[in-house]
């Protein structure tokens, strides 16, 4: 039998290539994947575009024309541009072929148009993909020690399983650069967790229990669950706060860590200071060291907290609903989280590694007569410090024309990381505040958001009544009402609150911040509207629901309907009252509501602190007598002990009526 020779082959068989590795050929090959939701865009023509192509079915698929294989022809075929070239058949790699002006050769049958569709298709494809994995990773997955594996190795830890013998409880270690996490199964039920940190200061160790504590709740079984039903959610939160913080360390030379704890630590030693203080006073002299605290918290400048409230990190409370009532209850409190992110620009100033944030004195001993009227309330002047830049050393080499002093003529930079703030819960400001605000911590905002302060505190609804000057929200709620001899009833109150002259707003989330100076200066300004949100969501917001009939011009009833009416359980027990806010340039609250044949009017207004002060009222000037013994004073005192529009409204119809 003749072997064949170099150069002589039958009709219609081509040359023999070596095989072409592309990207439109591998997914023939056993080693490439199966499924790749980014892999590279193939063009598969149709059926009718193959049979009118010279590369059949046959030599598509390395075939001869005469139907047989041979191994000289085998994987070559036209849909690879590699191969395209080396059968020498113009255009058809670059697929235009077909084209008119003898731009390509129509070989295959497919165009441009076809080629624009099936990668817009591949597009859509790839954007629903990801769409999918997206609303994967929301969810963190079931309890068990290999779904906490995966969960670390998700968020950048190093995981690893210590040997131990057969049935005995197994060891998972979680390490990054500055924390270890030890925790202990014993059939995916956790015995134990143990959180280190090896090479951080004791200011960081001291802490530790109390994480522990939590990530171990995090990842008990309650009452309701299983370990066919428990979920990573919480656990996930807080290894997710350590996992921030461990990303941007740099060891050695940075540790978030130990930054937030230093910060803790100047804080702390402030509010300690504060505390006595007021202990000091005659108001505080008879009070419990809690009630105390919580003054000084909702007064001064906050009350720091390392691992509080399931949630692992620093928070500065600065408010707290009740704040003027003894409860054992755990109240509604507003925090600043602290926590770090990375250098948004030049115009924000790095972290700085420090617990001498304030000298050990806290008070300035020589202070100016600037610095007395700069402080709120002439109060005392804090001597704060600042501490030394942290610097990195440098990856890149100096540069020969760099300033002396400046970032680059050494082998030193700053680091890429700075202190971020998050309102817990996100609180609404006017527009005017929140411009004082980022600009006193030199972050930039965007003036294109343009939503009213209203619309942010109170979606609209479709009950509500908009219109050119303002709107109006109408809502009902239940009052709780005490008798003299102490017992309890309802009342329905129905209120309009009128927003006349609406101001824009703005929901403060997150800010970028370089000193806790700077958070302390900004408490004052947002307990004013964290006391309002309370006061305006207790008649208008989740507490309270929709009229159950629209507001009507009231009836006069006679008492034979009015008994009837009793009698059949209908309540007529609804009561009214109109509440106008202003923003600018006070904040303020108009009440009014009907009193002894005639409108009463109050006029709140509420100051720094959420202090609250009657600036106008027609109540008591016509009273007289029957005032009995209250004042503005009194009737300001007892909306901040109630914080609550309705319950006020009560008190002073039982009390002057």
């Amino acid at each position: 039998m003749a072997t064949p020779t170099a150069g002589k082959h039958g009709p219609g068989q081509a040359a023999a290539t070596p095989p072409v590795s592309t990207p439109f050929s591998a997914s023939n090959h056993h080693s490439h994947p199966a499924f790749s939701p980014h892999g590279p865009r193939s063009v598969v023509p149709s059926p009718q575009q193959v049979k009118k192509s010279p590369a059949n079915s046959n030599t598509m698929y390395g075939y001869p024309a005469g139907g047989h294989p041979s191994s000289s022809s085998f994987g070559v075929g036209y849909d690879s541009p590699s191969a395209a070239m080396a059968l020498a058949v113009p255009g058809l790699e670059l697929g235009l072929e077909g084209l008119p002006g003898g731009m390509g050769t129509p070989v295959g049958g497919v165009s441009l148009g076809h080629l624009s569709g099936a990668r817009a298709d591949e597009d859509e494809r790839r954007r629903r993909l990801g769409q999918v994995m997206d609303i994967l990773k929301v969810s963190k997955g079931r309890l068990s020690g290999e779904g906490v594996e995966r969960l670390g190795l998700r968020l950048g830890f190093e995981c690893l399983w210590d040997s131990t013998p057969p049935g005995a409880p197994r060891l998972l270690i979680i390490a990054g650069k500055a924390l270890a996490l030890d925790i202990t199964f014993d059939r995916n039920i956790v015995q134990k967790v143990a959180l280190s940190f090896p090479e951080s200061p004791e200011i960081v160790t001291r802490h530790t229990n109390k994480a522990e504590e939590i990530l171990l709740r995090d990842m008990q079984f309650q009452a309701h669950e299983s370990p066919l039903t428990k979920k990573l959610d919480r656990f996930a939160a807080n290894l997710e706060i350590l996992a921030t913080l461990d990303k941007f360390s740099v060891i050695p030379g940075l540790n978030c860590h130990e930054a937030i704890a230093g910060l803790y630590e100047s804080v702390e030693r402030l509010h300690l200071w504060e505390v006595e203080r007021l202990k000091e006073t005659q108001e505080m002299a008879e009070k419990d060291d809690a009630y105390v605290i919580k003054t000084a918290m909702c007064t001064k400048s906050g009350k720091p907290i390392m691992h509080t409230r399931d949630r692992l990190g620093m928070s500065l409370d600065y408010w707290q609903e009740k704040r003027r009532l003894s409860s054992k209850k755990d109240e509604k409190t507003w925090s600043l989280l602290v926590d770090c992110a990375p250098v948004l620009g030049l115009d924000f100033t790095p972290i700085r590694v420090s617990e001498n944030w304030i000298s050990v004195d806290i008070q300035k001993a020589n202070a100016t007569v600037e610095d007395i009227l700069l402080e709120p309330d002439n109060g005392p002047v804090l001597d704060w410090l600042d501490p030394v830049n942290t610097l990195l050393p440098s990856t890149d080499p100096p540069k020969a024309d760099a300033m002396d002093g400046v970032e680059g003529a050494t082998d030193q930079k700053f680091p890429e990381v700075m202190f971020v703030v998050k309102f817990d819960p996100p609180l609404v400001v006017p527009y005017m505040l929140a411009t004082q605000i980022y600009n006193s911590t030199s972050a930039p905002i965007d003036h294109f958001v343009t939503t009213t302060f209203d619309e942010l505190m109170f979606p609209r609804r479709p009950e509500d009544d908009v219109h050119n000057d303002g709107r109006r929200i109408t809502r009902e709620s239940t009052v709780s009402v005490y008798s003299k001899d102490g017992e309890r009833s309802t009342v329905v109150h129905r209120s309009d609150l009128w927003i006349d002259k609406p101001d824009y707003g703005r929901k403060l989330t997150e800010l970028p911040f370089s000193h806790p100076r700077q958070l302390v200066q900004m408490l004052p300004a947002l307990r004013q509207y964290a006391f309002l949100s309370t006061l305006l969501n207790k008649s208008f917001g989740s507490s309270s629901h929709p009229p159950s009939k629209p507001p009507q011009k009231k009836e006069i009833q006679s008492k034979r309907s009015e008994f009837a009416n009793f009698m059949s359980g209908i309540s007529t027990n609804v009561k009214t009252m109109d509440v106008s806010l202003t923003t600018q340039p006070h904040l303020r609250l108009r009440v009014n509501f009907p009193f002894k044949k005639t409108t009463a009017e109050v006029t709140f207004e509420i100051n720094l602190n959420g202090a609250v002060e009657v600036v106008n009222e027609n109540l008591l000037e016509g009273a007289g007598a029957g005032a009995k013994g209250l004042t503005t004073k009194d009737l300001a005192r007892m909306l901040e002990m109630t914080e609550d529009l309705g319950v006020w409204l009560e008190f002073v119809k039982r009390r002057l009526g």
